[in-house]
């Protein structure tokens, strides 16, 4: 069956445009597309590797969030020693950070 779409009212192109997008937002929201679109599976991200180039900035602000739950987990513990190694190390980084 040929159809000739000059001959197509606007309510015909409407569906099919409709149906078009909803089957782009599917194929979108589907697990694949996160494959589709980047080297990286989800293995190296857990990694903490990136699809793209962290800032300075972006990095450091990711090491105090980790550091903070580790001190507070160290801390909870009674593992001080720990602790102190910790907040020093925050104390660094957010000098690094005071001298971006």
């Amino acid at each position: 069956m040929k159809s000739d779409n000059i001959n197509m009212n606007e309510e015909q192109i409407d569906i099919i445009a409709t149906k078009v997008l909803d089957k782009l937002i599917q194929w979108g929201n589907g697990p694949e597309w996160h494959q589709m679109n980047s080297p990286l599976t989800i293995k190296d991200i857990m990694r903490g590797l990136m699809p793209f180039k962290e800032t300075d900035e972006e990095f450091l602000v990711g090491q105090l969030a980790r550091l903070t739950t580790l001190l507070h987990m160290y801390e909870d513990n009674q593992e001080f020693m720990k602790a102190a190694i910790i907040k020093r190390k925050l104390e660094i980084i957010q000098k690094k950070l005071d001298n971006l």
